[in-house]
């Protein structure tokens, strides 16, 4: 198949790097992929377009493609669109975010039918009501693929789209990157002890992220256990306020390691957990912080938040917990005092990711979405036409 991936950012985050993973696996596949995104300023230290190019992907910048509703730009964008896709006859065009999915419904309105638009919704707690999202999911969508069943459940029963249109696929990990077998920690470098029993967090460090609950919890658990260690991977433009400086006054900031952002060393970094801890889910819907920690065999301590009793199930790959500092506290002491249990739950973590996660297995099934998709919404002639490359221009 041919298949184009419209993205409408930019920037590197959770859903870019599950789309970009996307386009590569279903490349390596053997079909003929496309990927465009908005072109990054020219003083971006990231992008999505620099990791396209990485992985080896050319990708195609020369639409706007506003990550938000810009009228004068999405009509310059239209017409532009539907001329590429008409000159490339794509067979899929696969959609992420709301703005590139409006901008290939409108496109796709004058192609004849020719081409089905396939969306990944990564809103793991349901997507928001409005006409907007009822004019894209009713009336621009061949298929949509959520993160999640509590999404895929919310647009069913709001009659959004047929429920033979709606599937829910999990998101991919880089097994290969996130190897406990390959990945060596890094505690030398942060001056743990290789018997150390070590807690963490990996989260912008952000005032609605929960951390005066963690703090709290930490403060409780030092009664106990004076010598216990907890990471805070990640940086925020108000880190001081939100953590350094309260850890001081309650006095806990030498048990405390504040890492700051990692990229290069994200993996040895996180690989020095024996457990994570995540509270509050952030802009990336999917939750990508707890499956990397899963493919590397951490069990997690999750609130009962979003998506997150669906990616850990209680007592087998890590804790549900109602979120305050006494329970959280009290997750964390069970799994310090309990390295039978928390070890068990680790490899039951592994073994889930390599169930669920899997990018190959992943590709195959998005492959048989869109062969689905195209078959529905075509008679077979038609499709054996497409599917064939023979139609005419």
């Amino acid at each position: 198949m041919k298949i184009l991936h419209l993205f409408s950012n930019w920037k590197w985050t959770g859903p870019a790097e599950h789309a970009l993973s996307l386009a590569l696996a279903l490349k390596q596949e053997g079909h003929t992929v496309a990927f465009a995104c908005a072109a990054p300023p020219p003083d971006a230290p990231d992008s999505i377009a620099h990791r396209a190019g990485l992985a080896g992907i050319r990708p195609v910048t020369r639409f706007r493609l506003n990550k938000h509703f810009n009228p004068a730009q999405n009509l310059s964008d239209i017409p532009r669109l539907r001329r590429f896709i008409k000159k490339e006859k794509f067979d899929i065009v696969h959609t992420h975010l709301p703005n590139d999915h409006f901008l290939a419904g409108m496109a796709l309105r004058a192609t004849f039918g020719r081409t089905a638009l396939i969306r990944t919704c990564y809103d793991g707690d349901g997507v928001r009501r409005g006409p907007r999202t009822r004019l894209l999911f009713s009336f621009m969508t061949d298929g949509l693929i959520t993160i999640s069943e509590r999404t895929k459940k919310q647009i069913a029963e709001r009659h959004y789209l047929s429920k033979t249109k709606l599937w829910k696929l999990d998101v991919p990990v880089d097994l290969k990157r996130f190897d406990p077998n390959r990945a060596p920690d890094n505690r030398a470098g942060f001056g743990l002890a290789p018997e150390a029993i070590i807690g963490g967090i990996v989260a912008r460090v952000q005032r609605h992220r929960r951390f005066e609950v963690l703090l709290e919890a930490i403060r409780i658990i030092l009664n106990d256990f004076p010598g216990f260690k907890f990471m805070i991977i990640g940086r925020g433009t108000h880190i001081e306020q939100i953590a350094v400086k309260p850890s001081q006054n309650m006095g806990i900031r030498t048990n405390l390691i504040f890492t700051g952002y990692k990229n290069e060393d994200f993996v040895e970094t996180l690989a020095c957990l024996n457990f994570k801890v995540f509270l509050m889910p952030g802009s990336d819907g999917s939750c990508r912080a707890v499956r990397e920690a899963m493919a590397l065999g951490i069990p997690v301590i999750a609130a009962n938040r979003g998506m997150l009793s669906e990616i850990v199930e209680h007592g087998k790959e890590g804790l549900i917990i109602e979120d305050t500092p006494e329970n959280l506290a009290a997750a964390m002491l069970y799994l310090v005092e309990h390295p039978e249990i928390r070890q068990t739950m680790g490899r039951n973590a592994y073994e889930k990711s390599r169930r669920h996660f899997n990018p190959d297995l992943h590709a195959k099934k998005v492959t048989a979405l869109y062969e689905k998709t195209l078959k529905v919404k075509f008679s077979k002639k038609w499709y054996s036409l497409i599917k064939n490359r023979r139609y005419k221009k």
